[in-house]
């Protein structure tokens, strides 16, 4: 059989036998979880940057005298720093799903793990925020009291104790909208992620 033979019967295959693998369109949709998480990190970066640097005129705003200045900008500058490295790495993994151009699983894989690694890095710099908030809170409840004349000293212990289970339960409660929040923003698509990877593994 001849080259022109060959191609003739090519030609005259049937189109509708030929199948396209699923792992190929598996691929192609996991374009869209990740095109969604893009979008996400690139709406709340900008935000993030600004959030940071309004926090450092919180004092001016909430009118705390200057010599509580060194109290709040020393937590600040802790928050400082530990922003910077968590915003770097939050724009290290943007960039890295820039990279990805959905042609390999083993990419996909790659993308994945480092979705589930910034997700646990988000939660974390939230709750590392919350010292400089509680501090925050701390001055300004001072602040108050000291303006009626009164302290913490004053208060009866019954009193006392509300304050702390408020304290605790207000934690919890930041803490749990922390969690709820990174799997609204992050974890459906994570899920959708693992969804097409453990498709194609099966």
């Amino acid at each position: 059989m001849n080259f022109d033979q060959l191609k003739e019967q090519w030609n005259n295959e049937d189109d509708s036998s030929l199948t396209i693998p699923n792992t190929i369109e598996q691929l192609k949709k996991s374009k869209h979880p990740i095109e969604k998480i893009q979008k996400s990190m690139k709406a709340e970066f900008p935000m993030q940057v600004i959030a940071v640097i309004l926090i450092a005129f919180f004092p001016q705003q909430l009118h705390f005298p200057e010599s509580q200045y060194i109290i709040y900008y020393t937590s600040y500058a802790m928050l400082v720093v530990i922003s910077s490295y968590y915003l770097f790495g939050f724009y290290k993994f943007y960039k890295q799903t820039e990279l990805y151009d959905g042609n390999t699983k083993n990419s996909l894989w790659k993308i994945y793990h480092e979705l589930k690694l910034n997700m646990e890095r988000y939660q974390s710099f939230g709750f590392l925020l919350l010292p400089h908030f509680m501090i925050t809170l701390g001055l300004e409840f001072y602040n108050i009291l000291e303006k009626k004349g009164k302290s913490l000293g004053n208060f009866a212990d019954s009193y006392q104790q509300v304050l702390i289970i408020s304290v605790l339960i207000g934690t919890v409660a930041i803490v749990a909208g922390i969690v709820l929040w990174t799997k609204y923003i992050y974890g459906r698509n994570a899920k959708r992620l693992e969804n097409i990877l453990n498709e194609m593994d099966e």
